[in-house]
C-alpha cells in the first residue's frame, strides 16, 4: 500500500530541478544537520490525515529518492532510499503545529549537493484535499570538512618542496607562493579515503636556495584557508648544526686516537677518560650528545680490552678502530 501511495505521489510531484529555487546550507561531514520546514496553514493540521514525504535529488541520481515518509500520521520508510536508512528523523509531536523539519544524521559525501524538498498532502474526514504542496522547503546541502594544517617538507638533493594535507572535503584549491608571488607546481595528487570519503592532497614544486615558500590550502565550501611557510635557509642551518655535531664526534675520535699511545703505556682507562674529558671541556663539547655518546662507548670498550695486558698488541688495533669510528 505504501509503495502504491508513493507511486501516486511521484506522479503528482514530478519537479523540474532547473525550476526549483533552493537555499543552500552547509553541514560538516559525520555530523547532523537540520532541514528546517514549517507550514503556516489556516486549516488545522491533523497528523492522522497527513501524508508527508521528504525527497531528494542526489547529484549522481536522475530521479528523486525517498528520504523519509509518513502516511496518515504514521512513519513508513519501506520506500526509503537505502543510503538514508536509520539516518533521518521528523518530529511527530510537532506536526500539528506545522513543524515538518527533518533531521539528517551522519552526513556523508553522498549527501553533498543533494537537493531536498517536501511533498505533503492533507485531507478532511471526507477525503477532500485541504492542503497540498509538491515542492516545499527546497534545500541544497553542501557537505564539508576542514583539512589538516598542511605539512611542507624540503628535499635538498632534488631541490623540491612537497606540501601534504589530509582529511578534508570537498576538493581544495592548493597554491604555492614565495617572496615574488605565485609558483608553478606540478599537478596535485588527490586521493579519496575509501572509508570516510575525505580527500588527501599532495603537491610538489621546484625551489631554490634561500627561498621562503608558502603552501596554502583553500576549502571552497567552508571559505577556510590553511597555510604553512618554510624557509630553505632554515633547513641548511639545521644541517650546519648536524655537521658541527659530527665534527665534535670526530674530534673526540681523533684526540682519542692520539691518547691511545698514552694508554698503551699507562694501561689506565681512567686516564684515557679524564684526558678526553679535558679535551672536550676546552672545546665546549660537553653539551654535545654525539660526542658524549662516542666517549662513553670508547671508554666502555677500553675497560673491556685491558682485562689481559698480555694481549695488548692485538688489542691496539681494536682500540684504534673504536676511537676512529662509531662502532664501539
Amino acid at each position: 500500500m505504501a509503495r502504491l501511495i508513493w507511486i501516486c505521489i511521484r506522479l503528482l510531484s514530478v519537479v523540474d530541478s532547473s525550476q526549483m529555487s533552493s537555499h543552500p546550507i552547509i553541514g560538516i561531514l559525520g555530523k547532523s544537520i537540520m532541514l528546517t520546514c514549517s507550514l503556516n496553514s489556516s486549516a488545522p493540521i491533523v497528523p492522522a490525515r497527513l501524508t508527508l514525504y521528504w525527497t531528494a535529488r542526489l547529484k549522481h541520481q536522475k530521479e528523486e529518492q525517498v528520504v523519509h515518509a509518513l502516511y496518515n500520521g504514521e512513519e513508513n520508510n519501506d520506500p526509503q532510499f537505502p543510503v538514508y536508512k536509520n539516518r533521518t528523523q521528523i518530529f511527530k509531536d510537532q506536526l500539528s503545529s506545522g513543524n515538518f523539519s527533518l533531521l539528517l544524521k551522519d552526513l556523508r559525501v553522498e549527501d553533498d549537493l543533494a537537493t531536498f524538498f517536501l511533498f505533503y498532502h492533507q485531507e478532511d474526514g471526507d477525503y477532500n484535499t485541504l492542503n497540498q504542496n509538491k515542492e516545499m522547503c527546497v534545500t541544497t546541502v553542501k557537505v564539508a570538512k576542514s583539512y589538516h594544517k598542511p605539512i611542507v617538507t624540503v628535499n635538498y638533493e632534488e631541490w623540491k618542496a612537497e606540501c601534504t594535507s589530509q582529511g578534508g572535503y570537498p576538493k581544495p584549491r592548493l597554491t604555492w607562493t614565495n617572496q615574488n608571488g605565485l609558483l608553478d607546481p606540478e599537478v596535485p595528487q588527490i586521493v579519496q579515503d575509501a572509508g570516510s570519503g575525505t580527500l588527501n592532497i599532495s603537491s610538489t614544486v621546484n625551489i631554490t636556495e634561500n627561498q621562503t615558500v608558502t603552501c596554502a590550502i583553500f576549502n571552497p565550501t567552508l571559505k577556510e584557508t590553511l597555510n604553512t611557510t618554510r624557509s630553505t635557509g632554515g633547513e641548511q642551518e639545521g644541517l650546519s648544526s648536524s655537521i658541527k655535531a659530527g665534527i665534535g664526534v670526530l674530534a673526540v675520535a681523533v684526540i682519542g686516537s692520539a691518547l691511545v699511545l698514552v694508554y698503551w703505556k699507562s694501561e689506565s682507562c681512567d686516564f684515557f677518560l679524564s684526558s678526553l674529558l679535558s679535551f672536550m671541556s676546552q672545546r665546549n663539547l660537553l653539551n654535545d650528545y654525539g660526542a658524549i655518546k662516542q666517549l662513553s662507548l670508547c671508554h666502555r670498550a677500553c675497560n673491556g680490552m685491558v682485562a689481559d695486558t698480555q694481549e695488548m698488541s692485538p688489542l691496539r688495533h681494536s682500540l684504534l678502530q673504536c676511537v676512529l669510528t662509531t662502532k664501539c
